[in-house]
């Protein structure tokens, strides 16, 4: 599926309140999920101990009208500070002429005031939640979609039995491109976009670490290296978050693509119980889905090896230089390594 302008949380701002002495966020990873009955909104965040955040947000969004509805989805890098209860987050691009945001984090449930297309503002709470959380509430809309469009491709054939047939032969042919749109390995395609995403994060972990490397052999003698090295230490975790960031955006590729190929196959199902004749391609479409995205998450789980073992090193080298009287340089929380994608 393409990757679209996040139109609401991303643009959000967010409820703003007094802070106190205490962080809300917990050090560390976190993530935080906002359910609808159209969308679903996961923000992962880690919070270092000076109160500095980092993380991605991506939505999951219905569009479109049954029996063509099809779920999009889009994910955002975002920076930000936390004082207190308060949280102010800063975007990487501009979301309805914003580029940051304010809220409050209290008891695991992060609020936010969201704009509506209307000009008016809502409230929209984010409450504290797992990857399995997230993958639940994606499975529940991608059946939501499945069961109006099967709904109502059923009606049109209640309704007339001739154009009917002919309507559900054109949305298959229509589900049918999407797939082969969204699962397409060549460049410029949602996959291979994804899979750039991971080499250029993993390549700018390697140049960071080989900085750390180079700052590390200049001198030990001085406090003043050992700073240093954590800072690219620090620069290495950054990358590593946005593979991470990288990960959602790709499984979130391949729970559309998955669930396009289950709508495609109930679709011709319901073709072929119609007696109607089905499109050649079909087959070799749905195939060919099933095995770039295959590839595609083997190459992804690669990079994520990568990643682990670059953040891992870069740690290491950073905790033996800051020893001793440079015992204040060290890099603080630290990253858990990523799992591969299945």
């Amino acid at each position: 599926m393409k990757h679209l302008v996040i139109a609401c949380p991303v643009a959000a701002i967010l409820l703003a309140a007094a802070g106190c002495s205490k962080s809300e966020v917990p050090s560390g990873p976190a993530s935080y999920l906002a359910v609808s009955n159209s969308k679903v909104t996961f923000i992962q965040l880690h919070t270092a101990p000076n109160g500095h955040l980092q993380g991605t947000i991506t939505e999951h969004a219905i569009g479109g009208s049954a029996p063509a509805q099809t779920v999009s989805s889009s994910s955002e890098r975002l920076t930000g500070t936390m004082s207190g209860k308060s949280v102010r987050l800063t975007f990487a691009r501009l979301y309805f002429l914003h580029a940051g945001a304010r809220g409050t984090l209290s008891d695991g449930v992060l609020t936010m005031w969201v704009p509506q297309s209307d000009g008016t503002i809502r409230k929209r709470n984010f409450s504290q939640s797992g990857t399995s959380g997230y993958d639940r509430a994606i499975a529940g809309l991608h059946s939501k979609v499945r069961h109006a469009n099967i709904l109502a491709a059923k009606q049109q054939a209640r309704q007339h039995e001739g154009p009917a047939n002919a309507q559900a032969r054109r949305n298959t042919q229509k589900a049918l491109s999407m797939l082969y749109a969204s699962s397409s390995l060549a460049s410029g395609g949602v996959l291979a976009d994804g899979i750039a995403r991971f080499a250029a994060h993993v390549h700018a972990a390697r140049a960071h670490i080989a900085a750390e490397r180079n700052e590390a052999s200049l001198s030990k003698k001085y406090c003043r290296a050992a700073f240093r090295v954590t800072g690219d230490a620090k620069a290495v975790d950054g990358a590593f978050l946005s593979v991470q960031g990288d990960v959602v955006a790709l499984k979130a590729d391949a729970t559309n693509i998955r669930q396009d190929v289950r709508t495609t196959n109930a679709l011709m199902r319901h073709l072929k119980k119609a007696g109607v004749s089905m499109p050649s391609s079909a087959s070799g479409v749905i195939a060919s889905a099933t095995a770039n995205l295959k590839q595609a998450i083997a190459k992804a789980n690669f990079y994520i090896d990568q990643a682990n073992a670059t953040d891992t090193k870069a740690r290491s080298i950073a905790n033996k230089m800051a020893m001793g009287r440079c015992s204040g340089a060290q890099n603080g929380a630290v990253l858990h390594p990523i799992p591969h994608i299945k």
